[in-house]
Protein backbone atom coordinates (compact mmCIF):
# COMPACT_ATOMS: atom_id res chain seq x y z
CA UNK A 1 0.00 0.00 0.00
CA UNK A 2 1.35 3.68 -0.89
CA UNK A 3 1.98 6.13 1.25
CA UNK A 4 -0.79 8.50 -0.62
CA UNK A 5 -3.41 5.44 -0.13
CA UNK A 6 -2.88 5.42 3.86
CA UNK A 7 -3.02 9.15 4.13
CA UNK A 8 -6.21 8.79 2.28
CA UNK A 9 -7.43 5.93 4.81
CA UNK A 10 -6.37 8.08 7.80
CA UNK A 11 -8.12 10.97 6.67
CA UNK A 12 -11.30 8.77 5.82
CA UNK A 13 -10.92 7.49 9.69
CA UNK A 14 -10.13 11.50 11.04
CA UNK A 15 -14.16 11.99 8.78
CA UNK A 16 -15.97 9.37 10.55
CA UNK A 17 -14.31 10.14 14.02
CA UNK A 18 -15.72 13.50 13.92
CA UNK A 19 -19.14 12.10 12.88
CA UNK A 20 -19.66 10.28 15.67
CA UNK A 21 -18.29 13.92 17.87
CA UNK A 22 -20.56 16.01 15.89
CA UNK A 23 -23.11 14.16 14.27
CA UNK A 24 -25.08 17.52 12.88
CA UNK A 25 -21.77 17.42 10.51
CA UNK A 26 -22.43 14.27 9.28
CA UNK A 27 -23.80 15.69 5.70
CA UNK A 28 -20.38 17.93 5.17
CA UNK A 29 -18.10 15.51 6.18
CA UNK A 30 -19.91 12.46 4.03
CA UNK A 31 -19.09 14.02 1.27
CA UNK A 32 -15.18 14.38 2.53
CA UNK A 33 -15.22 10.86 2.79
CA UNK A 34 -16.51 10.33 -0.53
CA UNK A 35 -13.77 12.47 -2.14
CA UNK A 36 -10.96 10.88 0.15
CA UNK A 37 -12.60 7.59 -1.24
CA UNK A 38 -12.10 8.99 -4.74
CA UNK A 39 -9.15 9.90 -4.54
CA UNK A 40 -8.14 6.74 -3.60
CA UNK A 41 -9.49 4.66 -6.28
CA UNK A 42 -7.54 7.49 -8.45
CA UNK A 43 -4.27 6.74 -7.30
CA UNK A 44 -5.06 2.85 -7.19
CA UNK A 45 -5.86 2.58 -10.57
CA UNK A 46 -2.93 5.16 -11.46
CA UNK A 47 -0.33 2.73 -10.09
CA UNK A 48 -2.35 -0.61 -11.71
CA UNK A 49 -1.46 1.71 -15.06
CA UNK A 50 1.79 2.27 -14.23
CA UNK A 51 2.56 -1.57 -13.21
CA UNK A 52 0.83 -2.91 -16.64
CA UNK A 53 3.33 -0.06 -18.29
CA UNK A 54 6.30 -1.52 -16.97
CA UNK A 55 5.36 -4.77 -17.66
Amino acid sequence: MSAATEYCDSEIAKCEDMIRTWPHEAPCLNRLIKGWNRTKVQLQRRNNQDVKDKA
